[in-house]
């Protein structure tokens, strides 16, 4: 397993994590059990999330001497030492759990997990997972996850959770070893003016329970996302208008029932960068000389 730079301890769980791991078996059966659409719309969204994102570098090293001026800058951005992404074992959105492990996994993380909390993983849990390339799948309870983050070796690593609330607990133990922490905190709401043009089965696989409301009569005033014909997602993304999807932040046409993004987790939330500044010396001595 590849060190991360700028550490001389290898990421890894803890030790007593291994015995929580989920047998590849299930892992296999619920790829099994995914529909073929299904797997094809994820394996679609999966795509478009790299192309949308690009690979990271390895590690970014900038030095800057502005000798006018009297000042110099050093800054390293490199891939946080590890990740892991929690959720309730009832969470169904495969969509959602691609999206929140793919930018770690572009980001170029070497240790990237998952955890499902409270029991065994659903099956678009595990679908989503194998098809994202996490090795690591975990069962625990909020106790256990709670003591891993605090046991994860090195530290600042990053942790991503997608709850209604159940792992407010660990965002709090989080907060505590001062863990950056991104929260899906409530499905995200959904329209889909004509559900006919899409692959219900699909996004029933991607967003799991989110899709009910957005198949009632009464569409969602207010909606993160809106499933749209072509014509009609590019006018919502050019335009200034008044109208009801304007609080739409994605517009996705058919053919993109698999993809998702969480609004401020990218690549750039799982990089470490550190800085360092100092004043410009012309004549440094030895010691201040760079190797």
């Amino acid at each position: 397993m590849p060190t991360s730079a700028g550490s001389s301890l290898r990421s890894r769980w803890p030790e007593w994590a291994e015995a929580m791991r989920v047998d590849d078996g299930l892992v296999a059966e619920a790829y099994d059990a995914t529909p073929a659409g299904c797997r094809a719309a994820l394996k679609t969204g999966l795509a478009l999330a790299f192309l949308h994102f690009g690979q990271q570098p390895k590690r970014v090293l900038e030095e800057r001497t502005e000798p006018e001026l009297g000042f110099w800058r050093h800054v390293a951005d490199d891939p946080a030492p590890w990740a892991m992404v929690a959720f309730p074992c009832d969470y169904t959105a495969a969509a959602r759990i691609a999206a929140a492990c793919v930018p770690a996994l572009l980001a170029g993380v070497p240790l990237v997990g998952a955890a499902s909390i409270g029991g065994p993983p659903s099956t678009q849990a595990l679908a989503a997972l194998e098809l994202s390339g996490v090795e690591d799948i975990l069962q625990l309870d909020v106790a256990g996850l709670c003591a891993l983050l605090e046991e994860a070796q090195p530290g600042n690593g990053r942790l991503v959770l997608l709850h209604a609330g159940e792992l407010e607990s660990c965002a709090h133990a989080a907060r505590i070893l001062n863990l950056p922490c991104h929260q899906e905190r409530r499905p995200p709401i959904l329209a889909i003016p004509d559900p006919a043009a899409f692959d219900l089965e699909a996004l029933g696989f991607a967003h799991g329970a989110a899709l009910t409301p957005a198949l009632e009569p009464a569409h969602p005033v207010a909606p993160d996302a809106v499933f749209i014909a072509e014509a009609g997602a590019k006018t919502l993304c050019r335009a200034s208008r008044h109208g009801p999807h304007d609080t739409a932040r994605l517009a996705l046409c058919p053919g993109t029932e698999g993809f998702w993004l969480h609004q401020g987790l990218g690549p750039a939330f799982f990089r470490t960068r550190r800085r360092a500044f100092g004043t410009f010396n012309p004549n440094p001595g030895p010691e201040e000389r760079t190797p």
